[in-house]
């Protein structure tokens, strides 16, 4: 009976909203695959027409988010419209920057898109030229494709590193406010260096500074800027100092891990290796400058500054030491982590918290309270008895409560306790520091060196 009720379901048609879920899927599909077509054509890709094909494809999307029921696949279409989202303003924002009006447009389009339709006969010198437009569009790209989305991470939500909170105000946040006040001799500092232990906050920094101001905030890592191409790095470097000099307001390039492409010279160094190092250092001192090179910042961050080069130090006016948290920046971290969880602490555990976590860094802190947050989830397999209040069914360690499995119990219905000290005491047990005393001392001596105390 089962069997035939189950038969009879599959021969059921699927109606009119499936017919148009799956409409929605293909169509968003042909457009996704329409615009990474254009991206791969080798004669020249035409910025407008990808920006039209990722807008039909959204446009799907979100027919597709507002009547997709199933869990996974909703999760799967948001993460695809995140994605094409981001490509997207990428894309549209470095496009509008370039072309202020109709015409400006029209020119950009001819500069840097190269039209698919060729005479039979070309001359040598249209093909070379031909090329090397198709080069600069791609290289155009690849630097709009790192242009973050504006963020909400403000200097606030960042725990601890007042002292580096207040270089960065002073560097950025200051001069934009109140540009009178920085005139003549006094200049704000526009090279920053921020090093330290893995896990304390220096990428966070970064972001908070791009919330802070209204920038255009490039984030760049050393796969952004190294290419297989000879040449072809050296490049993408000048291309990203020259766009982040011709934008109208303020503009910030942080380079995360700066040391995978700075590291100290030798002779035995590949010649490659040694031009992408030289012209990140002309265009950190502004050889290339033609006026426009104080509407750019520019902000880096490494776990291990003892192997930059002499000559990347030398240009870094400020080089910030970003240190493990302190008492009580620690313990703003471990409440922020689990303020949308239900704790039963008191203000005293969170001082305890506070004081066995010491050498914890920030992210070490965050893997502690994921693990704590788990505990009472993972008693839920271990309980027999339960405890029925109205609509909510909790653990209980009492006898006299009803004593059924887990897989017996509406999964709607169970709760678990709120999280607690020996929740935390668990996590911290097995979850170490990752910093060791070390490397702290290593940080140490090269702060009395080289760096600022942050």
């Amino acid at each position: 009976m089962a069997a035939g009720g189950s038969r009879k379901q599959l021969a059921t048609p699927p109606d009119s909203q499936e017919l148009s879920l799956t409409k929605s899927y293909r169509s968003a599909a042909t457009w996704l695959e329409c615009a990474a077509s254009e991206c791969s054509n080798t004669t020249g890709i035409a910025v407008e027409k990808v920006l039209r094909f990722a807008e039909h494809c959204l446009s799907h999307l979100e027919h597709i988010l507002v009547h997709e029921t199933h869990p996974v696949k909703k999760a799967a279409a948001l993460q695809l419209t995140d994605s094409v989202k981001l490509i997207a303003v990428g894309l549209e924002g470095k496009f509008q920057r370039l072309t202020a009006d109709r015409n400006a447009k029209q020119r950009y389009t001819d500069d840097y898109h190269v039209q698919v339709k060729e005479p039979e006969k070309e001359p040598e010198k249209d093909q070379h030229q031909k090329a090397d437009n198709c080069t600069i569009t791609s290289r155009q790209l690849t630097v709009a494709a790192t242009i973050m989305p504006e963020g909400n991470i403000q200097f606030a939500d960042v725990a601890g590193l007042e002292d580096a909170k207040a270089v960065l105000k002073e560097a950025v946040v200051l001069p934009v406010q109140f540009p009178h006040l920085f005139q003549g001799g006094r200049k704000p500092w526009r090279r920053i260096l921020l090093y330290g232990p893995p896990g304390t906050g220096k990428t966070r920094l970064g972001q908070a500074v791009s919330s802070e101001i209204d920038s255009t905030f490039y984030c760049v890592s050393s796969s952004d800027l190294v290419s297989s191409w000879v040449g072809e790095s050296e490049k993408l470097i000048k291309e990203l100092f020259q766009q982040a000099r011709r934008v109208d307001q303020q503009a910030v390039i942080f380079i995360d891990e700066i040391d995978s492409i700075c590291r100290k010279r030798s002779a035995k160094e590949e010649e490659h290796t040694r031009r992408i190092k030289t012209e990140l250092l002309r265009q950190m001192e502004g050889v290339d400058n033609d006026g426009s090179g104080d509407s750019f910042f520019l902000l880096c961050a490494t776990n291990c500054p003892w192997e930059l080069d002499s000559a990347f130090l030398r240009r870094f006016e400020k080089r910030i030491y970003i240190p493990l948290p302190d008492k009580l920046a620690r313990i703003a971290l471990l409440k922020g982590r689990v303020k949308t969880t239900s704790c039963d602490m008191s203000e005293q555990d969170w001082e305890d918290l506070g004081s066995i976590t010491d050498g914890f860094s920030g992210s070490d802190l965050a893997t502690c309270c994921d693990d704590a947050i788990y505990e009472p989830v993972r008693e839920l397999t271990k309980v027999s008895h339960w405890r029925i209040t109205g609509d909510i069914v909790l653990p209980s360690s009492q006898t006299d409560c009803n004593s059924v499995p887990l897989c017996d119990v509406p999964s709607n219905q169970v709760q678990v306790r709120p999280v607690c000290k020996t929740d935390f005491l668990k996590a911290i047990s097995r979850n170490r520091p990752t910093v060791t005393t070390e490397d702290l001392i290593q940080y140490e001596t090269f702060t009395q060196s080289f760096g600022h105390k942050g």
